[in-house]
């Protein structure tokens, strides 16, 4: 009898963990490569999240909230704020032209006036006000948080910990998040908070497979039709291009750590080097005491399955959230 009091104890205990979603914010360059899209789409299906505010970063920030907005609107998930975040790299030169991905959008396809916000200030804000610690979910150029962590320092005490798509620690190489805004990352890296950082040594190996296309092209629901566009547009013209999962992993490890094998330690970013070889890169040394863990390997077959099996589902009703 003992130990089935017990048992149904630790069945409550879990079935309340579960049913208590970790408090996200979303920070995305939506509109370039097509994974942020894709990653804003798991994020909202995944139960085991809840997606306080998505903050969107550089050019063109104003175009990019508009995709975002709209990919809320299919979701029935307006009531999620949207910021437009930081328009530049803190030095680096900014970079120009067309975020290529809003050509799906119609005149229509505008979020009101009076729903745009600060990025910033609405990262700040929603950390602040929330009674639990914020996770921060990070797959794009990392400014928006770094400007954030200089501009509030009450910040830190109320984050849980970051998790990030950004860098490349087990081979020399660069990465785009990373060199977009070589100084930012080396703020947020350097912060002391807990970070969890999946790069291109895992995600590289999470590319959509023929048959995992032919079942996104196979969906008749409107927001999988939309991702499709989404997609078309991305491929220019080649339809053998096939997607890599790089920001759709970062959203699925901060609910599902096992899908990785995480080492501890330490991460630089090189400041000093030269522009297209060095500058940017991530420099990681492993230690027990280090703040920062980074994906060494990947179960990618379970997590191209989990993604196919939210994003290929109806979306979850605003009353379970």
């Amino acid at each position: 009898m003992r130990n089935l009091v017990l048992l149904t104890f630790l069945l409550g205990v879990c079935a309340f963990a579960a049913a208590d979603p970790i408090p996200v914010v979303l920070d995305t360059d939506i509109g370039d490569d097509i994974d942020d899209a894709l990653a804003l789409a798991l994020a909202l299906q995944s139960p085991e999240l809840d997606v306080r505010a998505v903050v969107t970063v550089l050019q063109h920030r104003q175009r990019r909230a508009d995709l975002v907005w709209k990919i809320l609107q299919l979701y029935g998930r307006t009531d999620i704020p949207v910021g437009m975040g930081a328009e530049q790299p803190l030095l680096t030169p900014p970079r120009t032209g067309k975020v290529r991905q809003t050509d799906a959008l119609g005149p229509q396809d505008r979020m009101p006036e009076e729903a745009r916000r600060n990025g910033v200030q609405l990262l700040i804000e929603t950390c602040l006000r929330s009674p639990r610690k914020m996770t921060l979910l990070a797959y794009g150029p990392l400014t928006n948080l770094a400007l954030a962590f200089k501009t509030e320092p009450r910040l830190a005490e109320h984050i849980e910990r970051l998790v990030l798509m950004n860098g490349v620690y087990f081979r020399p190489g660069l990465e785009y998040n990373t060199i977009r805004d070589p100084e930012a990352a080396a703020i947020v890296f350097g912060s002391g908070l807990p970070v969890v950082a999946v790069g291109l040594d895992v995600t590289m190996q999470c590319r959509l497979e023929l048959a995992d296309m032919r079942r996104l092209e196979e969906s008749t629901l409107p927001q999988v039709k939309f991702l499709r566009q989404l997609i078309g547009i991305w491929q220019d013209g080649r339809p053998e291009r096939r997607p890599v999962l790089h920001d759709p992993l970062a959203v699925a490890v901060a609910f599902m750590p096992s899908l990785v094998k995480l080492e501890r330690g330490r991460v630089e970013i090189e400041l000093r080097g030269q522009p297209e070889r060095t500058y940017g890169m991530t420099l990681f040394r492993r230690d027990p005491q280090g703040s920062v863990e980074v994906a060494s390997e990947v179960d990618a077959r379970r997590f191209i399955d989990l993604f196919l099996s939210r994003v290929l589902s109806p979306p979850r009703s605003a009353k379970t959230m």
